[in-house]
């Protein structure tokens, strides 16, 4: 297993459990009448600036793993994460768009749907991207190694 997979096979594992509690904090901060609004707020941003840094865990993960005399990343390497940022690209605008249409179905033409949506959409948002990237990385590359 190179460390592309390496590093997919411990998003993968980690995103659902990061986005489930993000999302359950988001939905209870959101909700929940006692928290005044500045502080919810103040939640919501540091919520988004943790998902928004987790594009660093591959970056601290070659740091930790150095090998040395190795190939770090190919041409084939780079050809997967391409294709997988493809597919979680269209996935991400797949959702976008059913969230949109749900939502508009929910409430009809002439409703309104409240502001906490919006943030909570875009934490899924983030997930999914992250999620079906690093899945599609784990799909191309398969069962077998590269070759090692």
């Amino acid at each position: 297993m190179n460390k592309t997979q390496e590093e997919a096979l411990i998003c993968v594992i980690l995103m659902p459990v990061a986005a489930l509690v993000c999302g359950a904090l988001g939905v209870g901060l959101a909700y929940v009448k006692a928290v005044p609004l500045p502080r919810l707020l103040i939640e919501f941003a540091f919520v988004f600036a943790l998902l928004g840094c987790a594009w660093l865990i591959p970056l601290f993960l070659r740091r930790i793993r150095k090998k040395k005399g190795k190939i770090a990343f190919d041409e084939r390497d780079q050809f997967v994460v391409r294709r997988a940022a493809l597919a979680a690209y269209v996935v991400l605008w797949l959702y976008f768009v059913i969230a949109c249409v749900i939502a508009w179905w929910i409430v009809g033409p002439h409703g309104s749907i409240s502001v906490n949506v919006m943030p909570l959409t875009l934490a899924g948002g983030l997930a999914i991207f992250g999620f079906v990237h690093n899945l599609a990385i784990l799909i191309q590359y398969g069962r077998t190694n590269k070759g090692e």
